[in-house]
């Protein structure tokens, strides 16, 4: 944490020098996301957040630019009660994970006409957690509102497998130039490693693509705003 603060504080307080290079173009983006989390039983993207941040990108060639991000990014998972088609005599769920991560996404860009295609890694370290459960049969879980709360009580309960406090993933999206300045954006990000491992035994009623354990698959939709003389429409870099 320590070490994602000084990221944060150098990335802030760096803006206004590299607003004014020709090179390196800062910006700021917010948007909404739809998440959901492999392996928890749920289906569908039914946790709705927020996303919002700042970038630095670094043109490469005329169609090729490398950008760092620092962004807070809402995900998780979610379900409400609701009665099952196939079975009403199935106990109803109610299920709400919310995992507020900082993120340090690095992507590699390319643009083509007004389109721009990119890729790249992030890291994501938690600083937000609440899990709740209830069923309509009287069980309940929660609500736990910190990840040292909930971990504790998978540990009373026996479990050997504790849920991590980072993520790390990689992300590809598409976006297009709306002006100069303007970018919309629509990204799709997904853990390479778990948030949270399975318990042995759980690992047999899954494909073994997934085995892996939990982990967190998000869409992102967001505007961003580039600072400065823009170039997110296609135009020929300038040469100094």
């Amino acid at each position: 944490m320590k070490l994602l603060r000084q990221i944060i504080f150098l990335f802030v307080f760096g803006l206004p020098t590299i607003a004014h290079s020709q090179t390196f173009k800062p910006g700021i983006f917010g948007g909404l996301v739809a998440s959901q989390v492999g392996g928890d039983g749920y289906q569908g993207f039914n946790k709705l957040g927020v996303t919002f941040g700042g970038f630095v990108r670094y043109q490469l060639s005329e169609n090729w630019s490398a950008q760092f991000e620092i962004a807070f990014v809402q995900k998780g998972s979610r379900n409400d009660f609701s009665i099952s088609e196939n079975d009403p005599t199935q106990a109803s769920e109610y299920f709400m994970l919310r995992l507020n991560y900082i993120e340090i996404p690095v992507l590699f860009k390319f643009k083509h006409n007004n389109f721009v295609y990119e890729g790249g890694l992030y890291y994501g370290q938690m600083v937000g957690f609440l899990m709740e459960y209830r069923s309509d049969n009287g069980s309940s879980s929660g609500p736990f509102e910190s990840l040292d709360d909930f971990n504790a009580q998978l540990a009373q309960r026996g479990a050997n497998k504790l849920m991590q406090d980072w993520d790390f993933g990689g992300m590809l999206g598409i976006g297009y130039a709306i002006t100069d300045n303007i970018l919309g954006s629509i990204r799709i990000s997904n853990s390479f490693v778990a948030i949270k491992e399975f318990e042995s035994g759980l690992k047999d009623y899954y494909p073994t693509s997934i085995r892996i354990g939990y982990t967190n698959t998000v869409l992102l939709g967001t505007l961003r705003f580039t600072f400065g003389s823009g170039d997110e429409k296609h135009t020929a870099v300038q040469k100094e």
